[in-house]
């Protein structure tokens, strides 16, 4: 495996503090989450990123809003902000010459009842496929560069949204970003590993099993070796936190030496 380690900011890094901390780490690239406030388009400029890049020699990844989009929202209005919010990403990636853009599904609601949590997920299945199959498809036939684009798994993905996803690899260049973390926590993702010829990135952390804890790596149940030893795509540590991103670089370096 040629591997192109980065990582994600520490959540009290600002940037220049992530790019120097990047490359005396030796590291290949930074993922800027964008739901943070030190890294929103408020608080950032792209000209900023793009003089950094520079200077340090790093390249750039995107992670999207995810706070702020849902595509797969029971709500017109919400899922039309969603897809002007995704546009101002590309705008903004392109600005700063990143090259690869992650962006998330969305979610589904589930209600607090008298006798407990209740996730009608039935009642989603046929809304989530409509809505990923034309809404989604017609916004990346718009986009110059679709395969910029990399939708991450997240959500427990059912039969539909499989097949929404698996209709979206066979008529548009859409990318995807593979989270091994979500990987071990949720239904479904097999879909990703199914098409690892369209990854261009892996998110990696660490948990046991039972929910999404972003551990550092070694330290729960997640097995690297399911990423096929010919991916030669990013590699982002997604820990926000320094002493785990150094402990899981290390981590990485002896399983991949």
């Amino acid at each position: 495996m040629s591997i192109k380690l980065g990582m994600q900011p520490d959540i009290y890094q600002k940037p220049k503090e992530v790019f120097e901390f990047a490359s005396q780490n030796k590291f290949s690239h930074v993922e800027i989450l964008m739901d943070h406030p030190y890294y929103c388009y408020e608080k950032l400029s792209f000209a900023e990123i793009l003089e950094l890049k520079g200077s340090y020699d790093l390249d750039v990844l995107i992670h999207a809003p995810a706070t702020t989009t849902n595509f797969i929202s029971i709500s017109e209005v919400f899922r039309k902000a969603s897809y002007e919010e995704l546009r101002r990403t590309i705008f903004f990636a392109e600005k700063c010459g990143a090259e690869l853009i992650t962006f998330h599904i969305g979610w589904n609601p589930g209600f607090i009842t008298a006798k407990g949590f209740v996730f009608q997920k039935d009642l989603y299945a046929e809304h989530n496929y409509n809505v990923l199959t034309t809404e989604l498809y017609s916004f990346l036939e718009t986009i110059d560069n679709p395969s910029v684009l990399a939708l991450e798994n997240t959500i427990e993905i059912d039969e539909r949204l499989k097949a929404a996803i698996e209709f979206l690899l066979d008529n548009t260049e859409l990318s995807l970003t593979f989270d091994i973390g979500h990987y071990y926590v949720k239904e479904g993702h097999d879909v990703f590993l199914n098409n690892f010829d369209r990854i261009r990135n892996v998110h990696l952390h660490d948990n046991n099993g039972v929910y999404d804890e972003h551990l550092a790596l070694g330290k729960g149940k997640v097995d690297l070796n399911i990423l096929p030893k010919t991916y030669k795509g990013y590699l982002t540590l997604e820990l926000r936190e320094r002493d785990a991103i150094i402990e899981s670089k290390r981590y990485i370096e002896e399983v991949f030496k």
